[in-house]
């Protein structure tokens, strides 16, 4: 298992806010609902649209660029089923911080 890696210090978001973060050199999407955090790859497949700047409403957010939506808590995609999932990162707190682990991506 590797290493955490932090991302956000997790009192910076909100309940209902999202981050854009750059670690170890790709872009995350933070998000907060309620007191869980979630973790997209901060990329929108549809013509990379920074996922971490797009607007939260409940569980799904959508990409500033052209409206994409994925469900911020699978990465499932909400145009099409049958679309790809967004990948997404199973967060944990750490010492304050959002951490992740980026050998395991759930999809």
């Amino acid at each position: 298992m590797s290493e955490p890696l932090p991302l956000i210090a997790a009192d910076q978001l909100a309940d209902g806010e999202s981050a854009e973060v750059v670690a170890a050199g790709r872009i995350f999407a933070v998000y907060r609902i309620g007191d869980v955090y979630h973790v997209l790859d901060g990329i929108c497949p549809h013509s990379g649209g920074p996922l971490g700047k797009g607007t939260l409403n409940g569980c799904i957010v959508t990409c500033p660029w052209h409206g994409w939506q994925f469900d911020v808590t699978s990465g499932q995609n909400c145009l099409s089923a049958s679309m790809p999932q967004q990948p997404h990162f199973q967060p944990e707190v750490i010492d304050g911080q959002v951490c992740i682990r980026l050998e395991t991506p759930e999809a």
